[in-house]
């Protein structure tokens, strides 16, 4: 599977975890009336996949090739099947009895939750955070462990006979138990091997810390939120459920379903956040604030609609005696034609709170020789050509996701998130024009960039746009610094140094072939 098919699953995946919580919350507001307490409304399966969802979602989208994000991915669907699997054989032998039912449907649910916690995909996770390796091979053998550790566990959990017995008053035999491990899986062994996990846990999120001491500048600042949220979460999870088991039996369920609710459902995820948005953790933070502007517009709009629809149906059904679907449909007009000043207007309070920097590929270029083209060809001729070379370049921008930042006269200025879809917008512009009997000079540069709103400002634009007045005739042209971060699959040839006008120092430039 290619990188790009690998990235285009992950948010079908993410939407899949979803809906699976989504059908959890369903059944769990069905079978209300047989649920307890917080523990038999499998409140874990609800919260923890959705923060998981979203950062392994983000992550493996934009970073394919770093493990960790599909792990959370993982661990997110891993997560919530137990949630449905345990709700449905409530709801099927409770709430609506006689639904259609298979005791191998909680067996799945049971067995996919071994593989999370607490010596499986947990430990896995916090071993690969952030980049997706581990810190040494050392580290490795403790990923070692914990996998042999789950196996066992999935054995127990597999032939365990009374393991689905006890979801409140459903009791549902094991399709695959046997009658002798009984005696195992709950005697010293079962135990062992738990808190041999939990064991291996703990040093897994100890790697966080030993991480945290080794970095330095901005891996620091980057890692520090998510190691303190790794130390919270598992040593609250690890010491709480100790007390649970062992102190507190009758209450474990509870305790350890709100300490994991507090420390790996939100404490993690909001760490990850804010290490994203903050301190540009994977270089998601301009993603992350577009996509903070369009939820804030569509919740406000969505708020109002409602708001509106509900008084404007009462009005229409005071005089008419019914409702209205033009009432509705006219409204759902007026949103969708609000949402761009809307969007405007919730635009600088984003920027405002959120950080206002991003490190992007910056592209600028323009027609070779426009002057003289406009003598041979006179105004009219020459606006008809400038209009198709605007629709070229911005159709090729479009096809590699980037965004056009401000175009004045021939002259185009355009940003990316990612360096190598840069050049290869480039290479496309510089190829696609020779159609119109033009040439363009083109020079890129990555480097850190002030955001405000849709505008973008810093030494590093001015930088991208020396680079550019360095390239000769249909020449593209790149900084040292964006060809460091090249794949060996961008050819490029050596330019030599220049003095860029008012940029400091002499700039190594390599030129695309």
């Amino acid at each position: 599977m290619t990188l790009r098919r690998a990235a285009i699953l992950a948010w079908p995946l993410t939407g899949l975890i979803l809906a699976v919580v989504a059908t959890t919350a369903v059944l769990v507001f069905l079978n209300r009336a047989s649920i307890r307490n917080i523990d038999e409304a499998n409140l874990i399966e609800i919260v923890l996949p959705i923060g998981f969802a979203f950062v392994g979602g983000l992550v493996a989208s934009r970073l394919p090739t770093n493990p960790l994000g599909w792990v959370f991915l993982a661990i997110s669907l891993c997560n919530a099947i137990p949630g449905a699997t345990i709700q449905y054989t409530r709801y099927a032998n409770l709430t609506q009895p006689g639904a259609p039912f298979s005791p191998w449907i909680p067996w799945i649910g049971n067995l996919t939750d071994s593989l999370v916690y607490p010596a499986g995909l947990a430990t896995l996770a916090l071993l690969l955070i952030p980049n997706g390796r581990f810190l040494s091979d050392r580290w490795r053998l403790v990923a070692w462990a914990g996998a042999l550790l789950t196996a066992a566990l999935l054995v127990t959990t597999m032939l365990d006979p009374e393991l689905l017995s006890s979801q409140g008053p459903v009791s549902i035999a094991n399709p695959t138990g046997v009658a002798a491990m009984k005696s195992i899986s709950e005697g010293p062994v079962g135990y062992g091997l738990f808190l041999g996990g939990l064991a291996i846990l703990a040093l897994a999120g100890a790697s966080v810390v030993v991480r945290l001491r080794l970095s330095t500048g901005d891996e620091r600042l980057q890692l520090r939120w998510v190691a303190y949220a790794v130390a919270f979460s598992v040593l609250s999870n690890v010491i709480l459920t100790l007390i649970a088991l062992f102190l507190l039996p009758a209450s474990a369920g509870i305790v350890v379903t709100i300490a994991t609710i507090i420390g790996f459902g939100i404490a993690m995820p909001a760490s990850f956040a804010v290490a994203m948005l903050r301190y540009r953790l994977y270089d998601l933070d301009l993603l992350l604030n577009r996509t903070v502007v369009y939820g804030a517009v569509a919740v406000v709009l969505l708020v109002i609609f409602g708001i509106a629809d509900v008084v404007a149906q009462r009005g229409v059904e005071s005089v008419f005696h019914q409702r209205s679907e033009l009432v509705t449909a006219g409204l759902g007009l007026g949103a969708g034609i609000a949402f761009g000043p809307m969007r405007r207007r919730i635009r600088p309070l984003v920027d405002r709170f959120l950080p206002a920097r991003a490190r992007l590929t910056l592209l600028f270029a323009d027609i070779v020789g426009s002057t003289q083209a406009i003598v041979d060809l006179g105004d009219e001729r020459w606006r008809d050509l400038l209009d198709r070379f605007r629709a070229t370049v911005r159709q090729e921008l479009s096809r590699h996701r980037g965004r056009e930042v401000n175009t004045a006269g021939d002259a185009f200025f355009a940003a990316f998130d990612r360096p190598v879809a840069a050049v290869r917008c480039a290479a496309a512009i510089r190829d696609s024009v020779r159609g119109l009997g033009l040439q363009v000079r083109t020079g890129l540069h990555i480097g850190d960039v002030e955001m405000r709103g849709e505008q973008v400002s810093g030494l590093a634009v001015h930088a991208a746009a020396r680079v550019m007045g360095e390239a000769g005739d249909d020449q593209i042209l790149v900084s040292s610094d964006l060809a460091d971060v090249l794949s060996d699959g961008v050819p490029l040839t050596d330019a030599g140094r220049h003095a860029l006008k008012g940029v400091p120092g002499e700039w190594h430039l390599f030129a695309v072939q």
